[in-house]
């Protein structure tokens, strides 16, 4: 079998493209860049935002972002996204989203944009909920006056949402 160089620098040409749409289309660029300071800092964190690297999970990469409080004793607002790419750890994450809340018990929130669960208590309240491919858990923490209800997430969990449903 003979292939001409002509050929072969078009096939080389044509992976590449495929490589590089593959590379920009994955999510996501930046955890931070899914929310505005405006939303932030209505929960009291500042509009700071750290981007933790990747990191390899179940079926999944995981993704983090972290607004610190503006004191020590300020709420402190996390955001982790993992991105499946197995349908059956994902299908067990969706199953799940109601485990590893802060406090008491779980309940189901409707109207996120996606199935949902949040929960308060240890100074924390929190809300995992699923989009698509995605499962993101959102925490906001306090040592000052802590939550007392995780109704403030709710925009944020829905904003989170509408961002990774749209990937």
């Amino acid at each position: 079998m003979h292939v001409s160089l002509r050929m072969a620098g078009v096939l080389l040409i044509g992976l590449a493209t495929v490589a590089l749409a593959d590379a920009k289309s994955a999510f996501p660029p930046s955890v931070c860049s899914l929310l505005t300071a405006k939303q932030v800092t209505s929960l009291g964190a500042t509009s700071k935002c750290t981007n933790q690297a990747p990191l390899p999970g179940p079926g999944s990469t995981q993704y983090e972002g972290d607004w610190a409080g503006s004191t020590t004793r300020s709420p402190s607002l996390q955001v982790t996204v993992s991105k499946y790419t197995d349908p059956g750890f994902l299908q067990r994450a969706t199953h799940n989203l109601g485990q590893g809340l802060p406090g008491g018990p779980a309940k189901a929130v409707k109207g996120l944009g996606g199935p949902a669960y949040e929960a308060t208590g240890a100074g924390a309240a929190g809300i995992h909920i699923g989009a698509g491919k995605y499962i993101a858990y959102i925490s906001l923490t306090s040592l000052g006056s802590p939550p007392k209800s995780a109704a403030p997430l709710e925009p944020i969990a829905k904003a989170v949402a509408a961002e990774l449903k749209n990937d």
